[in-house]
Order: structure tokens, then sequence, then C-alpha cells
């Protein structure tokens, strides 16, 4: 899969969650991964959005370095986007754990991951 479709994929996994009340909704996304905001604003956001009016998506990266503790904040306070990406593994498994993050076993959408991409 590529970055791209993997993207696509979690828009349309927040989709499903959001699609009773797909109204003039904006969902922000959380990442550390601030290299690609230009992928975001030119490809990824553009495509989701033609798809889905209504939605609006916003892509709100942080440094790297400063992601966890940034992350960690605006969870305590209630502040965080509505669509976090998960380091791997541990930190993330902290975040489940602290009730920060939902499970997706069930959802349907999943069936769409390789186990790969679900193992961390």
């Amino acid at each position: 899969m590529t970055g791209t479709t993997i993207a696509l994929a979690m828009l349309s996994a927040a989709l499903v969650a959001t699609s009773t009340h797909a109204r003039d909704v904006t969902l922000t996304i959380e990442s550390w991964r601030n290299d690609d905001l230009a992928l975001w604003q030119e490809k990824i956001i553009p495509a989701f959005e033609a798809e889905n009016p209504g939605i609006k998506v916003i892509f709100s990266p942080s440094a790297p370095t400063e992601y966890n503790a940034a992350l960690n904040s605006k969870l305590e306070a209630g502040s965080a986007g509505d669509i976090i990406t998960c380091r791997p593994f541990d930190a993330s498994l902290a975040l489940f754990e602290a009730g920060h993050l939902v499970d997706l076993d069930a959802m349907n959408a999943m069936g769409n991951f390789p186990d790969v991409a679900k193992s961390a």
C-alpha cells in the first residue's frame, strides 16, 4: 500500500464514524510527519474532500522530536485532533491503555489493511 492509499483509508475509516453527522464537519489530523505537509495539502486532502463534500480536513503536523510531548499534552487537555498518528508499539499501547484511543478491531475498514500494517 502506498502512503496515499493508507492515508485515504484512514480518512475513510474516520468518515464511517462521522457519516451520520457529515454536514459541514472539520477533521483535524495530528502527525509528526511535517515533511508530508505538501503531500497532504496538494493531493490527499483535495482528493478526500472532493469525494466527501461537507468534510474539511486539516493536517496539523508537529516537529518529529516534539510530537509525543505535544500530543500527550493535547490529549490530557482534551484538545487533540480528531485523528492522531501513533508511534508504533509501546508508545501507542500506552495511549490505548490510558483510554486515548478507540479499539478499531471490529471496524470493517480494518480489512483494508494488511497484517503488517496492523501489527504495531
